[in-house]
């Protein structure tokens, strides 16, 4: 049990790395892109106009730190063009994965190998949970199984004892020589022994109930088995004395002579 539930922790802190791996990833392929339209290489296509809006958001940029400083509203405006200007970095960075290899990518390629090593031992671990959930189940449906009935005789038991003891409260004390008062003696305290005889008692009656239902069960099943084995050799007796029979009606048949030829 203990073992399952490392493993399940382990699966569990590997998909919160791979969360992690990916923004990692993000931001690696967002500063591929910043890179790449630094360079100015390969300046072309969507990377030519992914350049030139970098470059545009770049210049809007420093007229709005120029223009309104440190303000709220100019602080607003920047974190909404730093976002634009994220995007743009985010999609030439994926362009330039899908460029031939210059080595620039060596980051993001050594990231996304991280991740699929995490990913495959936490499908691995993720597999060693179900298999030990099944073999824990397994037990527990192998114990509980042949002890059904007393495990619901306890319950029934346990219900029927509490409901009298709730009902019996002074009574029961009463019979253990304590008093149902706070005054004269007491095992504990008043709350104590009542929750005592409400929850302790009853189950003690319960526990003796079920032993006693288990231990009729297996007389009942062991008489069964008895009967059943003793009904197998009866028919297996008779079966040999018919294949018997059978043998020796037979035998006469084949050693009677032959009748004499005319």
């Amino acid at each position: 049990m203990i073992e399952h539930l490392v493993t399940r922790f382990e699966a569990a802190r590997l998909d919160l790395h791979q969360r992690e791996l990916r923004r990692r990833e993000e931001a690696a392929i967002i500063r591929l892109g910043e890179k790449t339209l630094a360079e100015g290489g390969a300046r072309s296509g969507r990377l030519a106009s992914l350049a030139s809006d970098a470059a545009a958001i770049r210049r809007r940029l420093d007229a709005i730190t120029a223009a309104h400083g440190a303000s709220s509203g100019a602080r607003e405006r920047r974190g909404a063009l730093d976002e634009r200007l994220a995007q743009i970095h985010l999609t030439a960075g994926r362009l330039a994965l899908a460029m031939p290899p210059t080595g620039a990518e060596s980051e993001v390629l050594a990231i996304r190998a991280e991740m699929a090593e995490s990913a495959h031992e936490r499908d691995r671990l993720r597999g060693e949970g179900r298999r030990q959930a099944d073999e824990t189940w397994s037990r527990i449906h192998e114990w509980a199984a042949p002890r059904g009935p007393a495990l619901g005789t306890l319950a029934v038991s346990w219900l029927i004892a509490h409901g009298y003891a709730v009902s019996h409260t002074a009574r029961i004390l009463t019979s253990f020589g304590l008093s149902a008062t706070k005054k004269g003696s007491h095992l504990v305290s008043l709350p104590v022994d009542t929750a005592l005889v409400h929850y302790l008692v009853p189950l003690a009656v319960a526990l003796m109930c079920a032993y006693a239902a288990h231990r009729l069960v297996l007389r009942v099943r062991d008489a069964v088995d008895a009967v059943r084995a003793r009904s197998l050799e009866a028919q297996r007796a008779a079966a040999q004395a018919r294949d018997a029979a059978k043998t020796g009606a037979r035998g006469p048949e084949s050693t009677r002579p032959a009748g004499r030829s005319r």
